[in-house]
C-alpha cells in the first residue's frame, strides 16, 4: 500500500512540487439510462449517478458498469426480502426405503445473495463508491473551455 499524499503545505515546507494529476483527462458527462433496466434498477442507477456527479467523477463511459451495478443491487435487495421471509426451507427427500421425509434446510438463495454481495462490493470499488476508494477517484475535466474568448 502506498503512502498517503502530501498536502500543499507539506510540499511547500519540503521544497518539493506536486506531481500527482488532480484532474482526469476524461470529459465529464451523464450516462444515458439503459432502456432494459427495470424500475427499481433505474432508481439505483440514478442514485449512483447522482453520487458520482457530486464527486465530479462520472463519464458517459461508465454506463455499462453502472447498469450492471444497478441490476445486481436490485437482485440482491429482492433476494434479501425473500430470505428474510423464509430463512429455512422445508425440503422433501426420499430415504433408502422410499419413504418421503421433510427436513428444514437453509435457504439456497443465501449462496446467491453472498455472491451478489461480493460482486456489488467489487463494482462499488470500481466506481469509487466505497469509503476507501472515494478519495482515489480523479475529478473529470469539464466540458468545453471556461476561458473567455477575446473580443466576445
Amino acid at each position: 500500500m502506498g503512502r498517503p499524499r502530501k498536502s500543499e503545505t507539506l510540499h511547500g515546507l519540503h521544497g518539493t512540487r506536486v506531481t500527482a494529476k488532480h484532474e482526469s483527462s476524461f470529459v465529464a458527462g451523464r450516462p444515458m439510462i439503459p432502456s432494459h433496466l427495470c424500475k427499481a434498477a433505474r432508481a439505483e442507477f440514478k442514485k449512483a449517478v447522482q453520487l458520482l456527479e457530486e464527486r465530479h467523477t462520472i463519464t458517459p463511459g461508465d454506463v455499462a458498469v453502472l447498469a450492471v451495478y444497478a441490476e445486481i443491487h436490485t437482485r440482491w435487495v429482492n433476494m434479501k426480502a425473500a430470505v428474510a421471509k423464509d430463512y429455512f426451507v422445508e425440503v422433501t427427500v426420499l430415504d433408502n426405503n422410499g419413504i418421503a421425509r421433510t427436513s428444514k434446510r437453509i435457504n439456497p438463495l443465501l449462496k446467491l445473495m453472498a455472491a451478489d454481495e461480493s460482486k456489488l462490493i467489487q463494482l462499488a470499488k470500481a466506481l469509487g463508491l466505497t469509503p476507501t476508494d472515494r478519495e482515489r477517484g480523479k475529478i473529470t475535466a469539464k466540458e468545453g473551455n471556461d476561458e473567455p474568448v477575446p473580443g466576445s
